[in-house]
């Protein structure tokens, strides 16, 4: 079904005359009604009454002329889709590393809502490899990840630095960070995640041997088994200021400050390629 006859049969419905439509559309009027006769024959039904002259639209004819509005409208949505280049339009597949949708995800959503209301997210969580893959092999248009060793193909766009700090419970106030390590159970946040792999090559780099460990997946799980004096931990800063912090210490990691890049992962040349830079900014928190 061709739209330019949808479009005549639309103009017809609007004029009420083929002669008005072929002036109208710069058609002839030969050509006004061999379109016609073509679309009848196309849908098996009488959209005419050519008893009179000029035809009248059947009441079949003006309903079937009614929806091809609605198609006709669709297909310039559907157009103005394809062109909007400096707007996110469409609809998009969003993965997040568990660790970042908290804090990111329900301001995401709310300013996706103001600023790019042409744009709908479907979002899934998940952890930082799998997530990758997943944008790979398509599934996903995009996610927001910690930097790991991205794959060929893989572009990212910087959201945040967040520094990586101990987190103690308040009952270790004079207690040092090597005493932890003797005293203590250490809460590590899971070894095969990006976040996991930072703080193991921390504790590699300084030798440092827990006395016994807890692994736990979850930051929350984590944050409260510190506050309730189970052990200690290491975890993205901004993921402990998110909680009551008045039974919570804070301290900098031995010597070499370690950051988490949290990006947003897409594919090179993929769909996403140019409008990764309008995501990342709707992505990131507006400036005070």
């Amino acid at each position: 079904m061709r739209l330019r006859h949808l479009t005549t049969l639309v103009s017809i419905n609007q004029l009420g005359s083929f002669q008005k439509t072929a002036d109208s559309l710069n058609m002839t009027l030969s050509n006004v009604s061999m379109q016609m006769k073509s679309l009848e024959e196309e849908v098996g039904v009488q959209l005419f009454d050519r008893a009179y002259r000029p035809p009248k639209l059947t009441p079949v004819g003006r309903r079937f002329a009614r929806h091809a509005q609605s198609v006709l409208n669709a297909a310039d949505k559907m157009l103005e889709t394809c062109r909007s280049q400096d707007e996110l339009v469409g609809d998009y597949r969003i993965g997040f590393v568990l660790t970042s949708s908290i804090r990111l995800l329900p301001a995401f959503l709310a300013r996706a809502r103001e600023i790019a209301p042409n744009a709908r997210f479907s979002v899934e969580t998940g952890l930082s490899d799998e997530l990758i893959g997943r944008v790979e092999r398509g599934s996903l248009d995009a996610a927001v990840v910690t930097r790991v060793d991205l794959p060929p193909g893989i572009n990212a766009c910087l959201l945040a630095n967040e520094e990586l700090v101990f987190c103690l419970p308040k009952s270790a106030e004079e207690t040092s960070i090597e005493d932890c390590m003797n005293t203590m159970s250490f809460i590590h946040f899971m070894p095969n995640t990006g976040i996991g792999r930072l703080i193991a090559t921390h504790l590699k780099r300084h030798d440092f041997h827990p006395k016994d460990v807890i692994v736990l997946d979850s930051v929350e799980a984590v944050a409260e088994c510190v506050r309730a004096g189970v052990g200690f931990s290491i975890l993205p800063a901004p993921d402990i200021e998110r909680h009551n912090r008045k039974d919570m210490l804070l301290r900098s990691l031995s010597g070499d400050g370690v950051t988490r890049d949290l990006v947003l992962a897409y594919q090179e040349n993929g769909p996403l390629e140019n409008r990764a830079k309008q995501l990342s900014e709707l992505l990131q928190k507006p400036s005070k």
